[in-house]
């Protein structure tokens, strides 16, 4: 909720990023009865047995930083796939992220007053499967919506990522044609859970896939509906915040609400992707038509540059990423920069000339129609991306200093 990759992808809170964790409160897997406050149930599957299950709380960031998932408290199921969590702390009533296996999320709406039982069947990868839940009717809310939603909202990830790989204007237009059909498909699931649960606590959970600026009066009246109840919690704060002074306009295609819905609403100039974000991946040939990919430098943080040899800015600002790439790449950095040359010639040419020493070039030699910077809404250059350890964007539009804090509060 992935694409907190929300509160659905690891609200996500799925598929917005892989958050840190701070283990807070571990607990074991006693078996008993179920008490106030804890987690219990059974995993029918052998998917389910002897994995660890963890509690999640989202806690966001200052200043428009990405925020993050805390683990509150943790437990292993037994060889039968039993398990139950004793938490330690009073929970305020919140969306939480139970975790199964550090892979598959499911969202929970809880507090330290509620007893919750959950039998299901928990699959290789995605979501579980026929979940039966009992002490938390929001819970149960909840499920029902997310787990329609975010198989489309999977396919919807699958098929932009498709289109970045395109090899041609056809194939990306036709994969462009599908994808905004999914995305119809996932704005009426939304607004469809919407009517049918009127008043319920699970009706943040649509919010995190519309688009705030099309849906204004939607977000103004569920906020409002659930303010009694929620508004203490991270998840109706983060939405409060993201839509705050928003009135109702026409929909603009360019404005993508995503992750936990702790990122602001952000304006059309390159603003397709923004902090908390996972970064779509880019598989693209070098100056010697070696194929590179973004995603083989997951693990570091990665600066994701869009410039061009013709593009009097960015040589500008050039040096200042070349100092920050030597002072920094021993720490853990690297920089993966996209041409919208179409001269090979003049592109590596001013690799040379402006000494970017780091290994990662690529472009397609398609200009401005270049398919990576039309899959992340370049619409100016330079224009620059920081993706942490994660693959999750942590800021956009830095240049010179600005770069160089954010470096050293990723790489402390």
């Amino acid at each position: 909720m992935n694409e907190f990759d929300g509160i659905m992808r690891p609200l996500q809170w799925a598929g917005r990023f892989t958050a840190a964790l701070l283990l807070v409160g571990l607990v074991s897997c006693a078996q008993g009865n179920v008490k106030k406050n804890s987690v219990a149930g059974q995993f029918t599957n052998a998917s389910g047995q002897g994995v660890e299950i963890e509690l999640r709380k989202w806690t966001p960031g200052r200043s428009g930083e990405q925020g993050k998932f805390s683990a509150i408290a943790e437990c292993t199921s037994d060889m039968t796939g039993k398990f139950e969590m004793d938490i330690k702390r009073p929970l305020p009533l919140d969306y939480y992220q139970l975790m199964i296996g550090r892979t598959i999320p499911m969202v929970i709406i809880m507090d330290s007053t509620m007893a919750l039982h959950i039998t299901a069947e928990v699959p290789e990868a995605g979501f579980l499967l026929d979940a039966k839940i009992k002490g938390s009717q929001p819970t149960e809310e909840v499920y029902e919506y997310y787990s329609q939603a975010m198989p489309i909202q999977t396919t919807l990830s699958m098929l932009r990522g498709m289109m970045q790989a395109a090899p041609d204007r056809e194939s990306r237009q036709s994969l462009s044609d599908r994808s905004m059909k999914k995305k119809l498909e996932a704005d009426d699931w939304a607004k469809e859970f919407l009517t049918n649960h009127p008043g319920s606590l699970a009706q943040l959970g649509p919010l995190e896939h519309l688009d705030p600026r099309a849906n204004a009066m939607t977000f103004q009246m569920v906020l409002k509906s659930t303010a009694e109840r929620l508004a203490g919690g991270a998840f109706h704060q983060a939405l409060t915040g993201a839509t705050s002074g928003m009135v109702p306009q026409k929909s603009d295609p360019r404005v993508i609400n995503k992750g936990n819905g702790a990122n602001k609403a952000r304006a059309q100039k390159n603003s397709l992707y923004g902090i908390g974000d996972v970064a779509p991946d880019i598989v693209m040939n070098d100056p010697n038509g070696v194929e590179r990919k973004l995603s083989d430098l997951k693990g570091k943080v990665v600066l994701l540059d869009f410039w061009a040899s013709w593009c009097g800015p960015c040589r500008r600002e050039n040096p200042n990423v070349v100092n920050a790439y030597q002072d920094y790449q021993s720490k853990g950095f690297e920089v993966f920069s996209v041409s919208l040359d179409k001269q090979t010639e003049r592109w590596a040419q001013a690799i040379e000339q402006d000494g970017l020493i780091w290994p990662n070039h690529v472009s397609d030699l398609n200009g401005w129609q270049n398919a990576a910077s039309r899959a992340y809404g370049v619409t100016s250059i330079p224009h620059a991306v920081l993706i942490d350890q994660n693959g999750v964007i942590a800021a956009t539009h830095l240049r010179g200093a600005s770069l160089r804090q954010k470096l050293d509060e990723l790489l402390q």
